[in-house]
């Protein structure tokens, strides 16, 4: 983390658009505040866009905004997210699930420092400086025709790569640490630390859900301690079963995993939040997954 932090440093002088890679958890998003705070541009908005959390049909409107009565629901303006950004930073996370459309509204943007709302004739002048993150591999993804070449180099002026949790042995106890600082100060507990055992079991365990799956781990375990230090015995059953992890479906091979969410979908008449709710997993992961699997 310190090389990440201090390619960071080295950044903050630039207004070069930034690609943050990653797997869910790593803490891309703290990587773009990091990147913001240091900025000419901290004195102005950060605004974060969690794409894959969003509707394919409300991308645009989200970026773009639009005028009173572009569409049915229309009953006031609303300026976009890259207008309200102007002057600051503008967060695009997990920015591979842009829509073909919306990435070429995107990419004539960036170009030409413009937007354009839904409905309206008239275009607005923006500056904002583009972070963007993601956990897939977009060069994949241009190889399929899913994402486009020339908006790839327009959002990858400098590229920030987050190894996961597991790649970063000299890391962990010092997250773990803090995550105990947090979550004694958060459930108003005085835990002390981790046990040898307990710290043994961190340094073997895959940590599939990377900085998010240790920071609900520790919490957990610090509700349920009742000595000075947290133990195997506080410690979830993903931990002491070694399980995959607790936000991933516990699968045993790639083909079964498939058949499980097209039962769920269709289960749930396609509704991807219901089927996310039934497979216990949040809808990201399964916008992400159905693009693995072309599901969708």
């Amino acid at each position: 983390m310190q090389a990440i932090f201090a390619t960071v440093d080295k950044l903050k002088n630039t207004d070069a658009n930034i690609l943050i890679l990653g797997e869910n958890g790593t803490g891309k998003d703290l990587v773009a505040r990091a990147l913001y705070h240091q900025s000419p541009r901290s004195g102005n908005l950060f605004v974060g866009i969690d794409v894959g959390s969003i509707p394919e049909q409300l991308f645009e409107s989200e970026l773009f905004g639009y005028e009173k009565g572009a569409f049915t629901d229309a009953r006031k303006e609303k300026p976009g997210r890259m207008e309200v950004a102007s002057g600051g930073t503008l967060f695009l996370d997990e920015i591979g699930n842009l829509t073909y459309e919306v990435q070429v509204q995107l990419l004539r943007a960036l170009q030409e420092r413009k937007v354009k709302p839904i409905g309206s004739n008239q275009e607005i002048a923006i500056n904002v400086r583009l972070i963007s993150a993601t956990n897939e591999n977009l060069r994949q993804a241009i190889e399929k025709g899913d994402f486009r070449e020339d908006l790839y180099h327009r959002i990858n002026e400098f590229t920030i790569r987050i190894p996961d949790l597991k790649e970063r042995k000299e890391d962990l106890l010092l997250f773990a640490n803090h995550f105990l600082d947090l979550a004694n100060s958060e459930l108003q507990k005085d835990i002390i630390g981790f046990d040898n055992d307990t710290m043994q079991l961190f340094q073997s365990y895959s940590w599939p859900g990377n900085l998010r799956q240790m920071k609900n781990v520790i919490k957990y375990a610090t509700l349920l301690a009742t000595g000075r230090y947290i133990t195997r015995k506080e410690l979830p059953e993903e931990l002491t079963e070694n399980l995959l992890s607790h936000a991933n479906i516990q699968l045993k091979n790639v083909e079964h995993e498939r058949d499980l969410i097209r039962k769920a979908l269709q289960e749930c008449g396609n509704n991807k939040t219901r089927a996310a709710q039934l497979l216990g997993i949040d809808r990201k992961t399964l916008y992400n997954k159905l693009k693995i699997y072309q599901l969708d």
